[in-house]
């Protein structure tokens, strides 16, 4: 398993939205991070929390839909299709994203997910 660092997490939280205030200035909520990769984010702006889910491996065991979906992502700088999953976060009831690096280029970017939307 690919573990990845909590400075590393809120790094790459700071390139999507906060779904309350839209401000993109993030930290883990060092009360209640988790051993397991299941961490809580939370907006400096606002103080909103969400769920950070950094244990890919299992989810990816327990979700058979998200590796063809991974491979279906293109890349935002060299377009080539196939990503690798790094974490995710459920931002709100619709926003969640995947945090992915390219295959290819190693290029790292957020990916909206369709898979975890629920309207």
């Amino acid at each position: 398993m690919v573990t990845i660092t909590q400075q590393e997490v809120e790094r790459r939280l700071g390139t999507v939205p906060c779904a309350i205030c839209k401000a993109s200035s993030f930290g883990i909520d060092e009360r209640v991070k988790g051993t397991d990769g299941e961490w809580r984010g939370i907006c400096k702006k606002c103080y909103y929390t969400f769920p950070v889910h950094a244990d890919m491996e299992f989810y990816l065991r327990t979700q058979p839909d998200v590796p063809y979906r991974l491979k279906e992502i293109s890349c935002t700088a060299c377009d080539h299709r196939g990503v690798s999953l790094d974490f995710r976060a459920t931002m709100s009831v619709r926003d969640a994203y995947y945090f992915v690096t390219c295959q290819t280029c190693k290029r790292q970017f957020p990916e909206k997910s369709s898979l975890e939307a629920f309207e």
